[in-house]
This record gives C-alpha cells, sequence and structure tokens, in this order.
C-alpha cells in the first residue's frame, strides 16, 4: 500500500466509512446476517428462525457403519462432527403467531440461543407469541421456553403432546407456564388450532409429534427429530440415532413421513437441517433427495 493509498484509507477510517483492521479483529458479534427466513405457505407467513449451530459427531452416534457414515458425508463435502442447525418455525396465521420449537435457549454456549434475537430480527416480539407447540421434550427443542426461571413468551401457552408432557427432564421448562395455567397438553388426532394438524411420530420420543401447517391448499410439514443428519439419512432413511428412546419405531415413522411427503410434494420445514431448513423431497434410489427452498422475497402478508 503506498502512502496515498495509505492516506485515503486513514480519512474513510476517521470519517466511520470503513472500520480499521483493528475494530474488526476485536468485534466479537462478528456473523452472518439475522437468521430468519420467511415464505408463505397458502395464506399463512412461515418464518425460519435459527438458533445456532453445533457440532455432532455423526460417526459416533448413528447406528451404521463408520466408514458408511464417513463416505455418505463425503458426497456433500461434510465431515463429522457435522455441524448442525437448529432451527425453530413461527407460523403467522395473520390473527395468531404459533412458535414450533425454541431451541436451546440461552447461556449453553455462545453459538446458541439467538432463536429470541433472530424473532426480534424478523419484526416480532417475545410477547407476540400465542401459542408455542413443541415437537418432543429433548433440551435443543424446549430449552428456549425459559431464561432464570422465567416465561421468555409471557402471553403463550405451550402445546406438548400428552405423552412427553411429564417428561422429567422438561419439568423445569414447563413449571412457569404451568403456573401461569399456560400449559396444555394434547392427545392423539387432536389438533387445537386450526390450520395446524397434529401427526404423533412416537419413537423418537413417546410423544415426539409432527406438525402440518396447511392453508390455501398447501402443506408444510415441520419436524423435530425426525432426521438430524441430512447427509446420511436422506439417502439412507433407515439409519437410526442413539437419541432415538425407540429406534425401530423412530425408523419406521421416518419411512412412513418421507413417502408421505414425497408422494405430496408437500413442503417441510426441519429442525436440525442447515438453515432456513426448508424444502421438499424426491425418492431417489433406495431413499430420498432433499431439494431446497429457492429463494424468494415474494412475500404476501398473512390473510
Amino acid at each position: 500500500m503506498n502512502v496515498t493509498q495509505k492516506s485515503l484509507l486513514a480519512v474513510l477510517t476517521a470519517t466511520g466509512i470503513v472500520a480499521s483492521a483493528s475494530a474488526v479483529a476485536d468485534d466479537h458479534q462478528l456473523g452472518q446476517a439475522p437468521g430468519y427466513y420467511r415464505m408463505n405457505v397458502g395464506d399463512f407467513v412461515v418464518t425460519a428462525l435459527n438458533d445456532g449451530t453445533s457440532d455432532m459427531a455423526a460417526h459416533k452416534l448413528l447406528h451404521w457403519d463408520e466408514d458408511k457414515i464417513r463416505a455418505a458425508l463425503a458426497e456433500h463435502f461434510m465431515e463429522s462432527p457435522v455441524e448442525g442447525s437448529i432451527n425453530g418455525f413461527l407460523v403467522d396465521t395473520g390473527k395468531q403467531q404459533i412458535l414450533i420449537d425454541t431451541g436451546m435457549g440461552k447461556g449453553v454456549r455462545p453459538s446458541l440461543g439467538k432463536l429470541t434475537v433472530h424473532l426480534a430480527a424478523a419484526g416480532y416480539s417475545v410477547a407476540d407469541v400465542d401459542a408455542v407447540y413443541i415437537t418432543h421434550f429433548h433440551g435443543d427443542h424446549v430449552s428456549g421456553l425459559v431464561n432464570d426461571g422465567e416465561r421468555v413468551f409471557p402471553n403463550a401457552k405451550v402445546y406438548v403432546h400428552e405423552r412427553d408432557a411429564d417428561a422429567e427432564s422438561a419439568q423445569a421448562k414447563y413449571a412457569p407456564y404451568k403456573a401461569a395455567t399456560a400449559f396444555v397438553t394434547f392427545a392423539d388426532g387432536e389438533s387445537p388450532h386450526d390450520g395446524i394438524t397434529i401427526n404423533p411420530t412416537p419413537g423418537h420420543t413417546p410423544g415426539h409429534s409432527v406438525y402440518h401447517v396447511e392453508s390455501g391448499g398447501q402443506t408444510m410439514v415441520v419436524w423435530g427429530d425426525t432426521l438430524h443428519v441430512a447427509g446420511v439419512q436422506f439417502a439412507h432413511p433407515e439409519v437410526t440415532i442413539q437419541y432415538d428412546s425407540v429406534p425401530e419405531q423412530a425408523r419406521a415413522q421416518r419411512l412412513k413421513l418421507f413417502k408421505m411427503i414425497a408422494d405430496n410434494e408437500y413442503w417441510v420445514a426441519g429442525a436440525h437441517i442447515a438453515f432456513p431448513g426448508i424444502g421438499r423431497l424426491k425418492k431417489e434410489n433406495d431413499g430420498y433427495r432433499w431439494v431446497p427452498a429457492n429463494y424468494t422475497t415474494r412475500i404476501e402478508p398473512p390473510k
């Protein structure tokens, strides 16, 4: 860099047009743009909200030969541990805001606990959320419900399948909502809100549930832990993981759900698919191919 270039850079830095290299290096907020992405499903607006990412040792956790796991990941230019997304999804019906899953919450590690920040960046406050649907009781789906023992979503009722409602590991997360009479359990066949159909899919946990968001002739299937490692389990949906409470049942549910989604060309929104985790499935060989949603800026307000 010559003297003239250095002088110009000094002027630009002093006037705030560019930041100094040291300022950038010291900025601990470096990262991507706000982690939200929205699209229309019929008359609704669905907003994907990223809580952050976390490494997963797929080669140790999946019930499959390690060499096959690593080979499957290599097909996607990935290796284990895999950096995996944790996503939640807000459904704006025009009358209500319904959040599906809440992420890991604050305080676990710096790379997580960002869902409410991204909710605000998308134009919603935690007070705007009317209902929170939980896919299942595992920490990366329910921990964002509370912060320091208080409700994060002060005006929301929490909806949980009755088979997961008494899970010991989730009691602290549910307790503030129970105390405020804002905790609701549902059974197979029940759907508390119009436009949200509950599809019980036990196997990962006893009450694991998938939610079908339905409006204007379109359907988006929002799942929690139907799948953990996209680079393996789309092409090989028979592969289970150590987190499954009943692996054989989880496998059967995944195979059934994948077929139904592909046959009907439904949208998918997945908690652990690379953000925004929205796309469709195509049958391919003995498994499926993930087709990510085409990026869009054409969003109509909810009706």
